[in-house]
């Protein structure tokens, strides 16, 4: 509990100096399709086999699971941010000077943070919070915090390869394989760029975290990451 809750400052400041996170989101993405899966894997919240940042829906049964005007979204990858990007624009509490000067400019926040703030821009483009999913899946989940059971409207549930996934219009509830990766991906994010959460979000977090430990293949996608970028998740040891 102490290892979830208090992260050694020095092991912290030792991966930031040997951090290597690209400066753009393209290339960090490139980096994400190419060296972590060798532009192939399974998408994150559903299992769907996937190649060259086009899915197949026939391999997880969800084929017919899209309405028409989601169909090509659907049938391709996107780096989904697991911590969305939004949630960023706040740092230990507080607004990003750079968030409110794009709204006082009326102009995109994530554009303009990118651009004139280097710790969000990092924090974006961060390879331990980017996984493939799909595309429309990740639409559907936007910015929505992380529950164990549904609440709100519009409901959604797609049952792909072995992961079931759930979207309200409130609400994400992902598959319990899943779920410890969430959570520490969360108190990386938190730890190192002051991402914060609501206590019920870092309640569910803590739990999750204890309910799936670390697995063999969280472990392999760390080592890549880190050989990527030259940092990775300390949680995940």
């Amino acid at each position: 509990m102490l290892k979830l809750l208090l992260i050694p400052a020095l092991m912290i400041s030792l991966n930031a100096q040997a951090a290597q996170i690209s400066a753009s989101f393209s290339k960090a993405k490139a980096k994400l399709y190419k060296q972590i899966y060798n532009n192939q894997g399974e998408a994150f919240y559903t299992g769907c086999a996937w190649s060259r940042k086009k899915v197949d829906l026939t391999s997880c049964g969800l084929q017919d699971s899209f309405p028409k005007s989601q169909s090509k979204r659907a049938k391709r990858t996107e780096a989904e941010h697991v911590i969305p990007a939004s949630w960023m624009y706040r740092q230990n509490g507080k607004h990003r000077k750079c968030y409110l000067d794009a709204k006082e400019r009326k102009k995109s926040a994530r554009d303009y943070c990118q651009d004139s703030d280097s710790n969000y821009q990092k924090a974006h483009n961060d390879l331990v919070n980017l996984r493939p999913a799909v595309g429309a899946i990740n639409g559907y989940r936007s910015n929505k915090p992380f529950a164990e059971t549904l609440s709100g409207k519009k409901e959604r549930t797609f049952r792909g390869n072995g992961k079931t996934v759930e979207i309200s219009s409130r609400v994400i509830v992902p598959d319990p394989s899943i779920r410890g990766d969430i959570a520490r991906i969360a108190f990386y994010m938190r730890d190192t760029y002051g991402v914060g959460y609501s206590k019920r979000q870092q309640a569910v977090f803590e739990q999750w975290h204890r309910d799936d430990p670390v697995s063999d293949e969280e472990r392999r996608l760390d080592r890549l990451i880190r050989k990527a970028q030259g940092r990775g998740n300390f949680y995940v040891m």
